[in-house]
C-alpha cells in the first residue's frame, strides 16, 4: 500500500526571509493538512552575512549540513523555500545522494534580479556566474518546479539557456488574501489622489512615474501623489529628486504606512483613486507580475500599470488600464482616467476574478498536487 499524504515526511529547506508570508503560509498548510514536516535554516546558526572567524563559519556549516543530512534519510521530500535558490547545490546533492524527491519553489531567478534587473554585480563576473549555475540547477536538476507563472518560468529558461521540462513545472501565483474593498468615490473632492507603493528598485520605474507626474504639474492637472516606500538609502535620494523637480506640492514621500500591519491597504480604499504598478524598462519589469499590482487589484482600486507580455497570463485588456514605459505615455493615459475618456473597466469584477487566481487556495492545491503526486510515486510499504 503506498503511503498516505498524512504519513508523508517533508524537510524544509532555507531561510524564511524575503518571501516570508509566502513560506509562513505554506508551513501552515503543511500542519493544518497533517503532513510531519521539519525545518533545517542555515540562518538558525549563522544569519547570512554576518562575519564570523573561519574556524567557527567551518564549524556551524559543519553542523548545519549533518543536521541536513540526517533529517533528510528520514524526509520522502525535501523542499527548498521560496528565495533560497543560493542554497540549491547542497539541496541537490543531499536529494541526489539519498534518492530523495526535490520541490524548489522559484520565486525569483537570482540572475535576473540581481544581475540584470538590480545591476548589482557585473555581467560576467565570478557572483554572475554563480548566480547563473544557482538558477539553472533549480530549473534543471529539481524533481519538481513551484513557480509563479508559465510565462516567467519560460523567461527564465530562454534567458539562461536551459530546456525547461513542462511536466514538472507547477504554477502557484502570487497571493493577496485581503477582505478590504475600495470605498473612495472616484475624484470625490474633484483632485486626482494618485497612489504608489514600493521599494525603488529599477523593476518599478520610478523615475518615470515623477516625470509623468511633473508633466502632470505643467499641465495644471490637480492631483497629488503618495510614493510609500521603505526607509533605505534610495528614500533620501527620491526626496532630492522630488524636491529638485519642484514637485514636493504634489508628490510625497512616506514610510509610515506599511502592508503588514494593515495600515497602508486602508488608506488605499480610503483615499486612493489610482493606483499605479510598474513602469521599468528591464526584462524582469516585462516578464513578471508585480505584487503591487495583485494588491492593488485584489484591494479593488483603479489600477494603471505597463503593458507587458507578462499580463497576458492571466489579465485581458478590459481587466486594467495600461499604458507605454513612457514618461509621456503614462501621464497622457493620467489626463484621459482624470477626464473620463478611458476605457471602462469593472473594478469589482476584477477584484473578484484576481481573489481567485491569485489566491492562498490556489497556492494550497498546487502544494498539495506537488506532494500527492510524490506520495503515489512512493514505493509500497
Amino acid at each position: 500500500m503506498s503511503i498516505h499524504k498524512k504519513e508523508l515526511k517533508v524537510l524544509l529547506y532555507g531561510n524564511i526571509v524575503g518571501a516570508y508570508h509566502r513560506s509562513q503560509s505554506l508551513i501552515k498548510f503543511l500542519l493544518d493538512s497533517d503532513y510531519t514536516i521539519s525545518l533545517v535554516s542555515p540562518n538558525y546558526y549563522l544569519k547570512e552575512g554576518k562575519k564570523a572567524p573561519y574556524v567557527l563559519r567551518k564549524l556551524l556549516k559543519g553542523i548545519q549540513t549533518t543536521e541536513l543530512l540526517a533529517k533528510a534519510i528520514f524526509a520522502d521530500a525535501i523542499y527548498l523555500l521560496p528565495l533560497n535558490t543560493h542554497l540549491i547545490e547542497k539541496a541537490v546533492w543531499v536529494s541526489k545522494l539519498l534518492n530523495k524527491k526535490l520541490i524548489v519553489e522559484i520565486y525569483v531567478s537570482l540572475y535576473d534580479t540581481f544581475i540584470k534587473d538590480k545591476k548589482l554585480f557585473r555581467e560576467g563576473s565570478k557572483k554572475a556566474q554563480k548566480l547563473m549555475l544557482n538558477d539553472k540547477l533549480a530549473l534543471t536538476l529539481s524533481d519538481y518546479i513551484i513557480c509563479t507563472s508559465n510565462h516567467e518560468s519560460t523567461y527564465w529558461a530562454k534567458s539562461l539557456e536551459v530546456d525547461l521540462a513542462k511536466d514538472k513545472v507547477f504554477v502557484a501565483p502570487i497571493f493577496s488574501d485581503t477582505t478590504l474593498v475600495h470605498k473612495r468615490k472616484f475624484m470625490d473632492d474633484s483632485v486626482l489622489r494618485i497612489c504608489w507603493w514600493g521599494t525603488f528598485i529599477p523593476l518599478h520605474g520610478l523615475d518615470k512615474i515623477l516625470l509623468a507626474m511633473k508633466l502632470l504639474k505643467e499641465r495644471e492637472v490637480r492631483f497629488t501623489c503618495n510614493l510609500f516606500g521603505v526607509d533605505n538609502p534610495f528614500f533620501s535620494v527620491y526626496a532630492e529628486k522630488i524636491q529638485s523637480n519642484n514637485l514636493d506640492t504634489h508628490v510625497y514621500l512616506r514610510k509610515d504606512l506599511k502592508f503588514f500591519d494593515n495600515s497602508l491597504p486602508q488608506y488605499l480604499i480610503e483615499y486612493c483613486d489610482l493606483a499605479l504598478g510598474i513602469f521599468g524598462d528591464t526584462d524582469k519589469a516585462a516578464n513578471a507580475v508585480p505584487n503591487k499590482l495583485v494588491e492593488a487589484l485584489s484591494l479593488g482600486i483603479p489600477t494603471l500599470t505597463m503593458r507587458s507580455p507578462a499580463l497576458e497570463e492571466f489579465f485581458s485588456s478590459e481587466d486594467l488600464w495600461t499604458c507605454e514605459i513612457l514618461p509621456e505615455s503614462i501621464a497622457n493615459r493620467i489626463l484621459e482616467i482624470a477626464g473620463g475618456n478611458v476605457y471602462p473597466v469593472d473594478w469589482l469584477r476584477t477584484r473578484e476574478k484576481v481573489l481567485t487566481q491569485f489566491s492562498l487556495v490556489r497556492y494550497r492545491e498546487v502544494v498539495n498536487q506537488v506532494l500527492n503526486k510524490i506520495a503515489r510515486d512512493l514505493p509500497e510499504d
